[in-house]
């Protein structure tokens, strides 16, 4: 009952150092215009996103369509030039839909899965967007990619994904970006909380832009030193 009552004050406590949506908001370019504009990209990925979910995957394992709005306005907000998806499926699109309109933009997309990485590439190649950088798990940690602007990290399940969030990191430059999807899972959201706050940077909720249909949201860590 004690280790109960501690392992939820821990909780509680850890929860208390994600500052809310608006902050991130009011300090990130790309929500300037509010609601129209971000309505106007989700319309544009929606034709996409519907295939995907036909096709493809589901609508409960893909990313949703609310993370992959936020992630196609933060990219052309802010100019991003590298950008990491872990967990290749419909982030890759969304990475890639932006590098095809934006030169000068690399992205590595990457799986542990070959077997996805290549329906993911399939997808891709019928979407017309560019199809460089993708490689399996092994391959990616094993090379020298890093400085990433945004990495969105969704690989796997979540018991597997928390064992690569501190080489994350250690990939993401000053000032970048980690968005952690599915965080409406308790325990996949301590256990980040127990790494993420042990490290230099900003936790933010981005729940009241990604809360989907079933629940999942992420929020996102942006590193400072």
């Amino acid at each position: 009952m004690i280790g109960r009552i501690i392992a939820k004050l821990k909780f509680v406590y850890l929860r208390l150092r994600i500052h809310h949506f608006n902050e991130f908001r009011e300090s990130h370019a790309g929500f300037e215009d509010g609601k129209e504009l971000i309505s106007t990209d989700r319309e544009k990925l929606r034709p996409a996103y519907e295939q995907y979910v036909r096709e493809v995957s589901v609508p409960d394992m893909a990313a949703s369509l609310e993370a992959s709005t936020l992630l196609y306005r933060l990219c052309h907000a802010n100019k991003y030039k590298r950008l990491l998806d872990l967990g290749s499926g419909f982030s890759s699109f969304v990475f890639r839909l932006y590098a095809k309109e934006t030169p000068g933009v690399k992205v590595i997309s990457v799986d542990d899965d070959s077997q996805w990485l290549l329906k993911t590439r399939n997808f891709l190649a019928a979407q017309n967007v560019p199809l460089e950088g993708m490689m399996m798990l092994d391959a990616f940690l094993s090379s020298t990619e890093s400085e990433f602007d945004c990495i969105f990290h969704d690989l796997n399940f979540v018991e597997v994904r928390i064992n690569y969030v501190s080489e994350l990191l250690t990939r993401l430059k000053p000032g970048g970006l980690l968005i952690l999807d599915d965080v409406h899972k308790r325990e996949y959201l301590m256990a980040v909380l127990e790494k993420l706050t042990r490290q230099s940077g900003v936790l933010y909720d981005l729940k009241p832009m990604t809360l989907d249909q079933f629940g999942r949201y992420a929020i996102v860590f942006k590193r400072t030193d």
